[in-house]
């Protein structure tokens, strides 16, 4: 998408050659001869940088620059003028103006500056909207290899739209950072909203921006996150809690590519990729009326799984290697390895919190650990991390997953069955199933009422 510049000039031969001029090296060029008609096109346009001449007929350019950016505080304002002086130059960048150049000016030279201004603004962005994150998935298992295939695949295609799910803590957003700095995208903002933390009422606010008098409080005009992540890619967090209504509008938006801001008239249109991460099964959702289902298959051109910590324990002692080095680092310790009894309870704990849980019971064991070698307090200590009940463990030999199995659903029928008086219909509403599979159910495991 083409970036938008605006130049008001009171000289038709300057706006006429840089209409020319920049429209041949790739912007969007719209001019303006006074102040009045350049604010209105300032409004209409929303342009990334404004040429503003100093010397307009009737009127001074820098007492503009505060309206200007009043319309918007990230627009470049780069002032052009033939009676320069430092003095001039010193109060326009004061008053909120990016830079200060004087006629005759060369066109490429007037580019650098543009680019520059616009080359800033993106990093700006980028700084604002994601500091200090993981951008790597630790791990040599199978399922772990799978994923990193699906990440190099999707940072070649920028432009595919994807959904994440996996349990809290198994590191979606990891992934995302992944994606976005390994695609043409790098350069682009990454922006995140997690939908679970802003109330309603704000959310689309949040997401789409607003216009100046757009509500009570509303005293300036106020970007979205879609627009200002123009260029990069916006990470829907907790997709599964985006209320219904904003869901519509997030479709809306998934069609089109463009967007009105709250209280606003004119279609905004971003080149953005959209990501979003949930935790929840979303067809559980959609079954029970949380979630729509013509949004669930737009977001789902592409999927990745990202299995749990328990399901890739050959992951952990890469995990567990990383973040001992990582923590050794943050609190000046020379721990060199860990236990390897240790090591071994980790391959065996439940990981219910999955790598953020890790990543918290080594940052408290680096902590309080005086030697060389990390051995560790019993992780059941920790709470939270044991197998479901019934659950055996798997480190004391090998089971009959089948005859487990069966065993558990025995235990659930008779359960449904003693609540319900015997009666199957009513069981058959605990289970979840139907009457006629639970009898089929029944009969297969010799289960009777």
């Amino acid at each position: 998408m083409k970036e938008r510049v605006l130049v008001i000039d009171d000289e038709s031969l300057i706006r006429i050659s840089l209409e020319a001029g920049l429209s041949d090296m790739g912007y969007e060029v719209a001019t303006a001869g006074n102040i009045a008609q350049g604010l209105a096109a300032a409004e209409r346009m929303r342009p990334n940088v404004i040429l503003l001449d100093n010397c307009l007929e009737g009127d001074v350019g820098t007492d503009y620059i505060e309206a200007l950016r009043h319309l918007d505080e990230e627009v470049r304002i780069i002032m052009i003028t033939a009676y320069g002086t430092v003095a001039q130059a010193v109060e326009a960048i004061r008053r909120g103006a990016y830079d200060f150049v004087q006629k005759p000016f060369d066109l490429d030279e007037l580019n650098l500056i543009i680019r520059r201004g616009l080359d800033e603004l993106k990093k700006d962005r980028s700084l604002k909207a994601v500091k200090g994150k993981q951008r790597e998935l630790i791990g040599n298992s199978p399922a772990t290899e799978e994923i990193r295939s699906q990440i190099r695949l999707l940072a070649k295609n920028d432009n595919v739209d994807l959904l994440i799910r996996g349990e809290t803590g198994t590191g979606k957003e990891v992934v995302v950072n992944m994606i976005h700095y390994a695609s043409a995208r790098q350069a682009g903002p990454m922006v995140k909203i997690n939908c679970s933390a802003i109330p309603e009422s704000l959310l689309e606010a949040e997401l789409f921006g607003y216009e100046k008098g757009a509500f009570t409080g509303a005293v300036k005009t106020k970007k979205g996150l879609f627009e200002l992540a123009h260029g990069g890619t916006v990470f829907l967090d907790e997709i599964g809690e985006m209320p219904l209504a904003m869901q519509a509008k997030l479709l809306t938006f998934l069609e089109d590519r463009c967007f009105k801001r709250v209280g606003g008239l004119t279609d905004i249109p971003v080149d953005v990729r959209v990501v979003a991460a949930t935790n929840r099964r979303l067809e559980d959702e959609i079954a029970k009326g949380n979630f729509r289902e013509d949004l669930f298959y737009r977001l789902n051109v592409m999927q990745i799984f990202i299995p749990p910590l328990r399901e890739r324990v050959e992951d952990i002692p890469v995990i567990a290697d990383y973040y001992l080095r990582h923590f050794n680092q943050k609190f000046s310790k020379e721990i060199e390895a860990i236990d390897p009894a240790y090591l071994g309870e980790m391959r065996r704990y439940y990981w219910k919190g999955n790598v953020r849980e890790l990543r918290n019971v080594l940052e408290r064991e680096v902590l309080f650990c005086e030697g060389k070698t990390l051995r560790g307090a019993p992780l059941a200590a920790f709470g939270g991390g044991a197998a479901p009940a019934g659950v055996k463990d798997l480190s004391l030999g090998p089971i009959d997953l089948e005859a487990e199995t069966a065993a558990f659903q025995r235990a659930y029928i008779r359960r449904a069955l003693a609540l319900s008086g015997e009666n199957s219909t009513a069981a058959a509403e605990l289970l979840g199933i139907s009457r006629f599979t639970l009898k089929r159910r029944m009969e297969d495991e010799d289960v009777r009422n």
